[in-house]
């Protein structure tokens, strides 16, 4: 259920919708009663001009900042990293953790770089969470910390349309962040977005913390 602050928030996307896109539904056509089932504000955020998406965001804390993060993934093409590097990535975004106070694995722990051709995604992951599970579950709590009630709500309602981004939670927290902290803070949302960028991702089972390789699947192989 919508909060009245994200109904708002809600209808405004709808307006800027219609005026860049076109309507979507006959006039007085009731919108969904949650994002999750707004596909339009999940699907189209993408199809907008740069300008319209701006419109959309003005209504958010931080704005400025999420659209900066937006426009760099955007421009930036994804470039592989090798095991060591997707390695230290790891180890660092866990330390930056334990130095926030956030429970993570440890991170000069052995890190496995698992077998793909042994191992499926979806096994290596059935019986795994993130090693950032913990930051995922305090990113909301951060947002309204840092940006109050109207941070938490837009941290919530933002989730689902940027995670279709890039079909990945990984680059929406990272594009959150700014509602979680200061300007110049570390960012504890960095390290993941960096695997994933890497063609990489991360998990901590009861065997310990593992790295699978996804450069292949990303289109990030010669």
């Amino acid at each position: 259920m919508l909060s009245p602050e994200q109904r708002n928030w809600q209808r405004h996307w709808h307006e800027v919708f219609d005026a860049a896109l076109g309507p979507d539904s006959p006039p007085g056509e009731p919108l969904p009663d949650d994002i999750d089932t707004d596909f339009r504000l999940q699907f189209e955020l993408w199809d907008l001009p740069a300008e319209a998406r701006a419109r959309a965001f003005s209504v958010f804390p931080n704005a400025a900042g999420m659209l900066a993060r937006i426009d760099a993934h955007r421009s930036a093409p994804p470039s592989a990293i090798d095991a060591d590097e997707a390695t230290r990535i790891l180890r660092d975004g866990l330390k930056l953790l334990r130095r926030l106070g956030i429970e993570s694995p440890e991170p000069d722990a052995a890190v496995a770089v698992l077998d793909t051709g042994k191992v499926s995604l979806h096994d290596a992951f059935s019986r795994a969470d993130s090693p950032f599970i913990e930051l995922h579950d305090a990113l909301h709590d951060m947002a309204l910390r840092e940006t109050g009630e109207a941070g938490k709500d837009a941290y919530f309602f933002l989730s689902e349309p940027l995670y279709r981004l890039a079909a990945s939670y990984a680059v929406a927290h990272w594009i959150c962040w700014p509602l979680c902290a200061q300007p110049g803070a570390p960012d504890a949302t960095e390290a993941e977005y960096r695997l994933w960028r890497g063609g990489w991702s991360s998990g901590w089972s009861e065997e310990g913390v593992f790295l699978f390789d996804r450069r292949e699947e990303f289109g990030l192989t010669g």
